[in-house]
């Protein structure tokens, strides 16, 4: 597997390797930095999301994935090594190690990669370089450890909100500004406290980067930054705040691929699969504020792993169902977004074809790829979603504020010849259509998690793992399993970690 490798920029694995000296090293004073160029190397090698996947377990807790049986030993190792993710078991974070799966430690990941971003702040003020290449270094510095907040607090900390919790008295996680080395322990700040770090850094990253351009699409800008501070006002409830940063993101970049412009059809027979369209791939989509992630996100992920060579049965884990379905037969993205996998039914002698997992992404063989992205689409559907809110309470313009942005989306994803505008005027119909819709467009980009968390909705799951016996969990809003879980690694470390339920 090739490493994600950025354009324009030095030897990666000469990089890794001085950055991790100099930041193991950081309280020696040994290997200082003395210029901007020296940071920025730091920060690209130990503050961007590169070379580590995050959370390769993160589509298989929802409820786009499900799990296909078959008594066969590779189909039933596949199924066993990720059972303990599928069923939100407390364990799930030391059973997945165990099994060889790479990736399911978010919580070292996440913080790793804040430490880097921790180096090149505390060090950005005492090295030599120009204002504005170190606004843009800053500026980046800031996103990226606004960006891992933001996620880690919405892994180990209760949704904000959300089902009666409290955010002000919710324990997130532990926010370490700094990056001096200490054996203090650190304790878990309040998810409330949490958020208003993030979007402190990110209010200073807009401002910092609002005066620079970015690198490349592998740098995050403006654009980026603020369609993360609209998703985080999303998040928090602020509707105002989501709408005006949407819209600013827009200003940047508004383009949707228009997807009838995409010769694909649905396979059949056996004519093979038909291309899924690369809708995050930062190099050929429009869409594509930022491009990041690490090109081994999918080569650990579960999706599609199955018995090579065997086509009488679906792959261990595949696209659910009920995703699936969710799609109407004039959604060109119901061919686009997905890879597709053969079955063989030996009864009838016919090749079936099914979706075996979603794949929006740069090809795995290129040298330059992402594994994950910010869209404009996004912003369009944050944008929606605040304005139903805001139409909850009396705003009645808020109704046709979200349709205007969801019909804009939908007659890029529609068949033209069957495009037909929506015209719901219930907000509570209205809001019903869009979780939907926000589920069909944003499948596996790391936000259906999330959005069930958010929304108080439900999830079943059922797993076979021997010929005689199913286990089957279901978790309702309020249950302890969507707050995951701190690794008992981090807990054993720090005594002051309080646990999960």
């Amino acid at each position: 597997m090739k490493k994600y490798i950025t354009l324009g920029l030095l030897s990666f694995t000469l990089l890794l390797g001085s950055c991790k000296k100099f930041l193991e090293e950081s309280n020696q004073n040994l290997l200082r930095p003395t210029t901007a160029s020296d940071l920025a190397q730091t920060l690209l090698g130990e503050g961007f999301p590169l070379t580590d996947p995050f959370h390769t377990y993160i589509d298989v807790i929802t409820d786009d994935v499900e799990a296909n049986y078959l008594n066969d030993p590779f189909q039933i190792a596949a199924l066993s090594r990720w059972a303990p993710a599928f069923l939100w078991k407390k364990t799930m974070f030391e059973d997945m190690p165990v099994s060889g799966i790479s990736g399911s430690d978010s919580y070292t990941t996440y913080y790793s990669r804040i430490k880097g971003c921790n180096v090149v702040l505390d060090y950005l003020d005492k090295v030599s370089g120009s204002p504005a290449e170190k606004a843009k270094i800053k500026g980046e510095a800031l996103f990226l450890r606004g960006f891992y907040y933001f996620n880690l607090v919405n892994l180990y900390g209760k949704a904000y909100g959300a089902n009666g919790s409290d955010p002000d008295s919710d324990l997130g996680v532990p926010l370490v500004l700094s990056s001096d080395v200490t054996r203090e322990l650190i304790k878990r700040a309040t998810v409330a406290q949490v958020y208003t770090q993030v979007e402190k850094d990110l209010l200073e990253a807009h401002i910092l980067l609002s005066s620079t351009s970015a690198s490349n699409i592998y740098h995050p800008g403006v654009g980026a930054t603020c369609l993360l501070l609209s998703r985080v006002y999303l998040y928090s409830k602020q509707w105002d705040k989501s709408i005006d940063y949407a819209t600013k993101a827009l200003a940047v970049k508004s383009t949707l691929k228009n997807l009838n412009e995409v010769a694909a059809n649905p396979p059949s027979g056996f004519d093979g699969p038909s291309p899924a369209y690369q809708m995050a791939n930062a190099l050929v989509s429009p869409e594509v504020y930022w491009g990041y992630g690490y090109d081994g996100d999918y080569a650990n992920a579960p999706l599609g792993a199955g018995v090579p060579g065997i086509l009488f049965e679906k792959a261990a884990f595949t696209v659910s169902a009920a995703l699936s379905d969710a799609y109407g037969p004039d959604d060109r993205r119901n061919v686009l977004y997905f890879n597709y996998a053969g079955q063989y039914n030996q009864n009838t002698g016919v090749l079936n074809w099914y979706k075996f997992y979603g794949f929006k992404y740069g090809s795995l063989t290129a040298i330059v790829q992402n594994s994950k992205a910010f869209r404009v689409s996004e912003a369009y559907l944050n944008r929606a979603e605040a304005n139903i809110q805001k139409a909850f309470v009396g705003n009645v313009q808020g109704i046709s504020e979200a349709l205007a942005d969801l019909n804009l989306l939908r007659s890029k994803r529609i068949t033209t010849s069957k495009f037909q505008n929506i015209n719901i005027t219930d907000p509570a119909a209205l809001f019903e259509f869009y979780k939907a819709e926000r589920r069909r467009e944003l499948c596996f980009e790391d936000q259906r998690w999330f959005d069930l968390r958010r929304w108080n909705l439900p999830v079943s799951h059922s797993i076979q793992l021997s010929a005689t016996g199913t286990d089957s969990k279901s978790i309702s809003p309020g249950d302890s399993e969507f707050t995951l879980q701190i690794p008992q690694t981090a807990t054993r470390a720090n005594s002051e970690l309080v646990q999960n339920p």
